[in-house]
């Protein structure tokens, strides 16, 4: 997996990051436009459409805004949301599920900023993992598609675990486990990230910056 742009965190790489960590493209629908061209009214067309374009996705393109998503679409034109100020044009634009957007805007609104010194992938990684943490909490399945609610019941995400388990025992035997301090402040949120690889990837990064942060004291 290489990235367009390793040291910023943007919606292509994350889709790209995602399809990497085994989500099947059939449970992210996604489709590529053409020489786009879109009005001040928000009126879109595009000279052919590969893949799978539809009401509510997320177009994503060189000139278009961010969190701009397909109001109508129907052969290979349609409507955006909101309208641009200015007129664009861009030789080709992804129509990618919203979850995929609305996932990254979370983890970017969340994801500690680090400072200049630290190497940007650090920070990109970060973004990323915590994006693939909220995806599989929040998207839901296409129709035929088991992908999403199996990945919940596998990693428990559903059901509220107020920490791990630190001991264990049965007639004869018992086990017990040294607890990390930090566990112990944990917020729900942090203790919801526990749960799955990503999650916990990016409350490693978090907790690079000190024990005094926000849902990982």
């Amino acid at each position: 997996m290489s990235f367009a742009n390793p040291s910023v965190p943007n919606i292509a790489d994350f889709a790209a990051f995602v399809a990497s960590q085994g989500v099947p493209a059939a449970a992210l629908p996604s489709g590529i436009l053409t020489t786009v061209s879109i009005s001040t009214s928000g009126a879109l067309t595009a000279a052919s459409t590969t893949g799978t374009a539809a009401s509510g996705m997320a177009l994503v393109g060189s000139g278009i805004a961010s969190n701009t998503f397909l109001a109508t679409w129907s052969g290979n034109s349609g409507t955006v949301a909101p309208a641009p100020p200015a007129e664009v044009s861009a030789a080709s634009a992804l129509a990618l599920s919203p979850y995929l957007q609305w996932a990254f805007d979370i983890a970017m609104g969340i994801a500690l900023i680090p400072p200049s010194s630290m190497p940007p992938i650090l920070y990109v990684m970060a973004a990323y993992n915590l994006g693939m943490h909220q995806l599989l909490k929040t998207a839901q399945d296409q129709p035929g598609q088991t992908f999403f609610a199996q990945q919940r019941t596998t990693f428990k995400m559903l059901t509220f675990q107020a920490g791990p388990v630190a001991a264990s025992a049965d007639q004869s035997t018992s086990n017990t486990l040294v607890t990390a301090d930090f566990i112990k402040g944990l917020t729900m949120q942090g203790l919801d990230l526990l749960n799955t690889p990503w999650g916990r990837e990016y409350l490693a990064y978090a907790q690079m910056y000190g024990s005094n942060i926000v849902g990982v004291s």
